[in-house]
């Protein structure tokens, strides 16, 4: 994958000038994440999403191109955990748009927003950068991973992807469970806490209906564990099934988002 922050400025206006070229940005967050796990989960989630939907990509004749990260989000559900740095949404969107469009008025045209975090704010601010952008720049963002999109999202939350899952209430495992400890371990193993994660016992609760009532991580536990799921049953193979599924979901909504882009230029 082509890391642009590692090429010349010749290099960025031959790629701006490519018709092939997708930028991606992924969009990251630094909160907590359990007791087992590290502050930079959505963050290193992001740009894992990014880094395995590009093979499928160049496949296709596409030239992907990865930006740095940009490490903090809009985490409110998070907030009252130390560690937990959350940019209000009007930060969010300034930020990435200002990105975004130092790169459109370099010629780039196309743009993916690979993102890891699952915060209603922080997809209320992917919503509001994509519309900015297309509605004044007349440029094509996209979505990887969660999303306010429903088509972009259901990549994430796919019956191919639950399956992995060891846990008996899969519908049910949700931040800091088993699958985001599994997609740690698979990418970052030696951050996880395993001693510790083999004693955490499982805490399940419906967090879509306290994420409709509008309640935050403290809200809806009070004990404070900070995770919502069974991250003892966590395994390194689940991370690195579940990170290629979604890879190659992700891919197939991208690749066929970004024909429609290709006709309409």
């Amino acid at each position: 994958m082509i890391r642009l922050a590692e090429r010349t400025w010749r290099d960025a206006a031959r790629l701006a000038r490519d018709p092939r070229s997708v930028v991606f940005l992924p969009l990251g967050a630094i909160e907590q994440h359990g007791p087992h796990l590290p502050l930079l989960v959505d963050w290193l989630g992001a740009e894992e999403l990014a880094r395995r939907v590009a093979p499928h990509l160049r496949g296709a004749g596409w030239r992907p191109i990865l930006l740095p990260g940009l490490p903090f989000g809009a985490s409110p559900l998070a907030r009252g955990f130390a560690g937990t740095l959350s940019l209000s949404v009007p930060t969010l969107v300034a930020v990435a748009t200002e990105v975004l469009e130092a790169l459109a008025a370099h010629g780039f045209r196309r743009f993916v927003l690979a993102n890891y975090q699952a915060d209603p704010a922080h997809l209320a601010a992917m919503a509001r950068i994509k519309r900015r952008l297309e509605r004044h720049r007349g440029v094509r963002v996209l979505f990887a991973g969660f999303a306010p999109a429903p088509r972009a999202q259901r990549a994430m939350t796919s019956p191919r992807v639950t399956r992995l899952l060891r846990s008996p209430t899969p519908e049910r495992e949700w931040h800091s469970g088993e699958m985001e400890t599994a997609v740690v371990l698979a990418t970052r193993p030696r951050l996880v806490r395993r001693a510790l994660v083999r004693r955490l016992p499982p805490h399940w609760i419906d967090v879509r209906a306290a994420l409709a009532a509008g309640k935050t991580f403290g809200e809806m536990d009070a004990s404070g564990r900070g995770y919502f799921g069974w991250p003892a049953a966590a395994r390194a193979s689940t991370g690195r099934r579940a990170l290629a599924v979604r890879a190659r979901l992700i891919a197939r909504v991208l690749l066929d988002e970004l024909g429609v882009a290709v006709r309409r230029r």
